[in-house]
């Protein structure tokens, strides 16, 4: 079965860019605009790695990480920010990137990241 993944961004190009990117995989890929969406899927799946923009239009990806690691213990998130200087430190995970980044680092990242 292949591993599922939940990606949060509010940036329509951006959920295009993640849709082109993962089609070349073998991952099962539910796509969210929002944050109050994101929380939704989160609630009602079992997610293998949560992929979240730090700033949604109606909440922060770091809170969207914090809902799904109370859920998915032990599962594994990655941050995307337009800026790390919009991100507080102690509140990254340990997996994040700054747009634009490499797609063959980031889909490495995203394998590494899964159980």
């Amino acid at each position: 079965m292949p591993a599922s993944i939940l990606v949060a961004d509010d940036d329509e190009i951006m959920l295009g860019v993640y849709r082109r990117m993962f089609s070349v995989t073998d991952y099962s890929i539910s796509l969210a605009s929002s944050f109050s969406e994101a929380a939704g899927l989160i609630g009602s799946n079992d997610y293998d790695l949560l992929i979240t923009d730090l700033r949604l239009g109606d909440g922060l990806g770091t809170d969207l990480i914090r809902l799904f690691e109370e859920k998915c213990p032990g599962r594994r998130s990655l941050l995307v920010t337009g800026s790390l200087h919009e991100a507080a430190p102690e509140r990254l995970p340990e997996l994040y990137f700054e747009k634009p980044f490499d797609v063959a680092e980031f889909l490495a990242a995203v394998a590494s990241a899964l159980p």
